[in-house]
């Protein structure tokens, strides 16, 4: 089966989404027969590697200054020795994203390109000044020359348009790895682990603690809902970038809020699976989102959900999984105060509702979908239905 080369900047779980799905992602298709190989550049800030499928060939070399830029000579040594016959690259601006361009364009290879939600408005304007340059060098014609782009939702896609690119888009959401039916989640174990009281409800939000990610307004809510602090504690689970937690911690002290929230820090898979069977309501008020696969794996655990409008999720009332507002702190306290009065029965139809919201995100869709379109970029089958040329 053809050599598929997948360029994504880092590897550790503290990174977030991206590597989690790219992991996911790789481990679907080596498992129909493709030779797949993962080149990353690493450094000791990205935590532990995230795990991938042993028949999966990991290639890394050190990040040798230049910061975020991930610039890594010896990435560059060894992917200009290989053979492969595609490259799919995951984000933007990093050299290792300038390494997956260059392959493809001097060995002429179809190139797909996962953007991961790096072309949103929102994204855009963080840190601008430290993309617009990138835009200029590579990162333009890198988005322009791809034979295909991988939007993981409908609002990637229109992101994508916005911009002006015409490329084919491939419309392939994020595969969910669930637990494993030999592992059991066990609620009580995690409420021990993080000495949550049992008669306590939880309001979980789970994935990087970083300003985009809506924290901030997140504290400033729950600050507004006193009330209902001796019946709920907040749990903020994540690994923490840019000193985002001491900052939160600061706030939290200012609002007298602080014996109501516990943070876990960064979960392993299993503890994560707990997390969510401990909770009963999850949070993601992020300022933007292409995909949020926290968001799905809490709809899988049957949890009513709370997003705002910059993440794709708009058909969460209409379903009557969870609320979809704006990411503002008075829609925010307003929708709290809501949830947490709902009577029991309402929130075990949103249960169920959630679950069966959850149901269409099916891993095995997602790696048929991308086979086809390797398969397609490879001039070995029709353009699959998942790809728009409009």
């Amino acid at each position: 089966m053809f050599q598929i080369a997948h360029f994504i900047p880092y590897l550790g779980t503290a990174m977030g989404g991206p590597v989690q799905s790219m992991a996911a992602y790789t481990d679907l298709v080596s498992s129909l027969g493709f030779s797949v190989e993962v080149y990353s550049a690493s450094q000791p800030s990205d935590g532990p590697s995230v795990r991938l499928n042993p028949s999966v060939q990991s290639i890394t070399a050190p990040v040798t200054g230049w910061g975020s830029f991930r610039r890594s000579p010896g990435l560059w040594s060894q992917a200009q020795a290989a053979d492969f016959k595609l490259t799919h690259s995951h984000c933007l601006w990093t050299d290792v994203n300038r390494l997956a361009a260059e392959m493809s364009r001097q060995r002429h290879l179809p190139h797909l390109l996962a953007p991961c939600g790096m072309l949103a408005p929102g994204a855009l304007r963080h840190r601008w000044w430290k993309k617009f340059p990138v835009r200029l060098w590579f990162q333009n014609q890198a988005l322009r020359e791809a034979q295909c782009l991988h939007a993981k939702s409908e609002k990637e896609y229109e992101d994508i348009r916005r911009l002006g690119l015409t490329n084919p888009v491939a419309i392939i959401p994020n595969p969910i790895q669930l637990p494993l039916p030999s592992v059991p989640t066990d609620a009580e174990k995690f409420r021990r682990a993080f000495n949550l009281p049992p008669e306590k409800n939880i309001l979980l939000y789970l994935g990087r603690l970083n300003p985009v990610k809506g924290l901030p307004r997140l504290i400033q809510a729950w600050a507004a809902v006193p009330e209902f602090h001796s019946r709920w504690s907040l749990v903020v689970a994540g690994p923490d970038e840019r000193d985002c937690r001491r900052e939160l911690e600061a706030t939290i002290r200012q609002t007298n809020c602080a014996e109501s929230i516990r943070f876990t820090g960064e979960l392993d898979h299993t503890q994560k699976w707990h997390a969510l069977a401990a909770a009963k309501l999850f949070v993601m008020p992020s300022d933007f989102e292409n995909f949020g696969s926290a968001i799905v794996e809490a709809l899988h655990a049957g949890l009513p959900v709370i997003t705002t409008t910059g993440t794709p999720w708009k058909e969460l009332p209409a379903a009557n999984a969870g609320w979809w507002i704006e990411p503002e702190v008075p829609a925010l306290t307003a929708t709290l105060r809501e949830a947490f009065q709902l009577p029991e029965d309402k929130i075990l139809l949103m249960n169920q509702n959630a679950r069966q919201f959850a149901a269409r995100f099916r891993p095995e869709q997602a790696a048929a979908d991308l086979a086809d379109v390797y398969r397609w970029l490879l001039d070995k089958a029709a353009r699959p239905h998942c790809v728009l040329i409009n």
